[in-house]
């Protein structure tokens, strides 16, 4: 507990000067993947207890990082198609909740160590990268926008030093900031390394 909670007032220590959303920085190259990944291969009947575990750390974790989020809903965890697998490598789902500036949602999807393999450099080719903060523990959280508008989306993905990936998204118009995206993006909470 206090690890978690050390971990992160240190994450938003270091998004703070970000004031809700990212600004381009220039960093040293960042190695990915990493040299010595352990791979996670779980089956169905642990993959349903490590996402009820994700589930329950959503509904706790949205109100406390999205000021006045109630009403928190967990979609299903699958993968493209919906459901779970032997062996799966990822999982996603939507969280729905209610602001006091109206109903908005994410998108989470978290990567087992080694299996999620472009890296920033590469994210950056495919869209636009808005920023990006190097983490003490040697990860990194980088900042995308997908078609800025009304229709397009916010991202924030957490490579992290074991090879993992997580990434959660929102809507480009929603009342979630970068900086709201990063801590939930960064929980320790959402890892396949037990």
């Amino acid at each position: 507990m206090i690890r978690r909670t050390f971990g992160a007032v240190f994450v938003a220590a270091l998004l703070v000067g970000f004031g809700g959303s990212a600004v381009a920085a220039e960093s040293t190259e960042f190695a990915w993947p990493p040299a010595d990944i352990t791979p996670v291969h779980e089956t169905v009947a642990q993959l349903e207890v490590r996402t009820a575990g994700f589930s329950a750390r959503e509904v706790e974790l949205v109100p406390r990082v999205v000021r006045g989020a109630s009403d928190v809903r967990t979609g299903a965890w699958g993968h493209e198609a919906a459901g779970l697998f032997d062996g799966q490598q990822y999982v996603n789902n939507d969280v729905r909740f209610t602001t006091p500036r109206g109903a908005t949602g994410l998108f989470v999807q978290i990567h087992a160590p080694g299996f999620f393999t472009t890296t920033p450099a590469g994210m950056c080719e495919m869209t636009t990268c808005t920023g990006s903060v190097r983490l003490a523990d040697g990860g990194l959280v980088l900042f995308t926008e997908y078609a800025p508008g009304e229709w397009g989306a916010r991202t924030a993905y957490s490579y992290r030093p074991n090879g993992e990936v997580v990434y959660v998204s929102t809507g480009y118009s929603s009342v979630v900031s970068n900086r709201q995206l990063a801590l939930l993006a960064t929980d320790r909470a959402f890892t396949f390394a037990s």
